[in-house]
């Protein structure tokens, strides 16, 4: 009996033993293996890939000044090309009055025939001597002369301010109404003018009474438009051998870079627009990216990285911001002469776009999880938090609940999430679905 009692306890204890093994075994197959990640804090990164091109916000027209509404040059020679850096002094192109040899000849003849003509009335009156009541009568013709002139251009002036401001002239003058301090002050000047002009056309008219010869009036009268169309004819000489001078080979004011070129070989340039422009004095020429496609503000002081298709790079950082006239949001990066020169030099870089990104970090600390841990779509997103608890046989065993996050932005295989999650942890990479309230497991290390 007790050899009998003996193989009975061991033979329960072998069945117990393999109970507990296949249960462990079984529970093992049946639960669900999992991988465990700790919730931590911090700043989402990301490289942001941009597209720049070379710009230059702050730019200057170069224009050949001096051209009247009838007057054009010829372009003789281009002397540079687009992204070109130039310094100041260099030849940008080289042209010529269009007719000026034909013009200056036609006022040397002006010229020519009213000195012999001036010549010609100084001898004929060679032996006239003005009495006293003719040289007064010549001051008061001058005077008056020069207040009508005067008149004339202060009602200008009035006529044109007031049209620009909406107000229309009663009899040349102001309406009462009108309180406007600038058109007073130039209603002023009209009354000025008028009163001076009165002035002198009374003292002509008392002199003019005195008798004066007929032959001194022609005399004078002629003199003095003989002597005045000599000093405009001379005048308008001088001005075309200046401008002929000038438009032989226009200079760069100061270095910097040609942005656009207007003009062309052979070409008519009649100045009313820029003929070249070029970047202003002492300005930087900037990569400008287009960023009104990013869910993601660039702040300035972001790191930059330059890249170009020959292998060379550069690193920056963004130095502004802005709205361009479309309407689009842009980063610009400040470049110098040298880093324009090292990524390919000017002509390049205005011709084609240059790659860059961006290394974006968030301004705020979030949640951050691997992407995989964040399960649900759209506005519906969760994740599964480990609980660890207590069994029935007093057994620790793991199980996940479900908590609601909201995903700010998801960044390769980082999620950031608005929810404090911190030291939680977090279920995934499961073998097998699970859901709410199910018991897991680690896998096996």
């Amino acid at each position: 009996m007790k050899r009998w009692a003996i193989k009975g306890l061991v033979t329960l204890a072998v069945v117990v033993a393999l109970c507990m093994f296949f249960s462990g075994t079984i529970k093992t197959i049946s639960t669900a293996k999992v991988k465990l990640v700790t919730a931590k804090q911090g700043k989402l990164e990301e490289e942001i890939k941009l597209s720049g091109q070379l710009t230059f916000p702050q730019t200057e027209d170069i224009r050949i000044e001096g051209l009247s509404d009838d007057q054009s040059v010829t372009i003789k020679r281009v002397r540079v090309a687009k992204g070109r850096h130039v310094e100041a002094g260099d030849v940008l192109f080289e042209a010529e009055v269009s007719g000026c040899e034909s013009a200056m000849k036609t006022l040397r003849d002006e010229i020519e025939t009213a000195q012999q003509e001036l010549l010609e009335l100084e001898r004929k009156n060679g032996e006239l001597r003005l009495r006293r009541t003719e040289e007064m009568w010549v001051e008061a013709y001058d005077a008056l002369t020069e207040a009508r002139t005067a008149q004339i251009e202060a009602q200008t002036k009035l006529a044109v301010a007031a049209t620009l401001a909406g107000v229309t002239l009663e009899d040349g003058a102001l309406p009462e109404d009108v309180e406007d301090e600038e058109l007073l002050s130039l209603a002023q000047a009209v009354e000025d003018a008028q009163k001076k002009a009165e002035e002198a056309q009374s003292s002509f008219t008392s002199i003019n009474r005195l008798g004066i010869s007929e032959e001194v009036v022609t005399y004078v009268t002629s003199s003095r438009e003989k002597t005045e169309k000599i000093r405009q004819a001379q005048e308008k000489l001088t001005e075309l051998a200046v401008l002929s001078q000038k438009v032989k080979e226009v200079v760069a004011p100061h270095e910097g870079y040609i942005v656009e070129i207007n003009v062309e070989n052979g070409g008519s340039y009649d100045g009313k627009a820029a003929a070249i422009v070029m970047s202003a004095e002492d300005s930087d020429g900037v990569l400008r990216a287009d960023t009104s496609e990013l869910s993601r503000s660039i702040d300035e002081g972001t790191q930059v990285t330059v890249e170009r298709s020959n292998g060379k790079t550069l690193n920056k950082k963004v130095t502004g911001s802005g709205i361009d006239a479309d309407g689009k949001n842009y980063v610009d990066v400040a470049l110098s002469t040298r880093d324009i020169s090292n990524l390919g030099g000017g002509a390049t870089l205005l011709s084609e776009p240059v790659s860059m990104v961006a290394n974006y970090r968030a301004a705020s600390s979030t949640t951050l999880l691997p992407t995989s841990a964040v399960r649900g779509s759209g506005d519906s997103r969760y994740v599964y938090i480990v609980n660890e608890e207590s069994n029935a046989l007093g057994n620790r065993v793991l199980k996940i609940a479900k908590q609601d996050v909201k995903v700010l932005a998801e960044v390769g295989s980082v999620a950031s999430i608005e929810n404090d999650l911190s030291r939680q942890r977090v279920a995934y990479m499961e073998d097998r679905a699970i859901s709410e309230g199910s018991e897991v497991m680690l896998y096996a290390q």
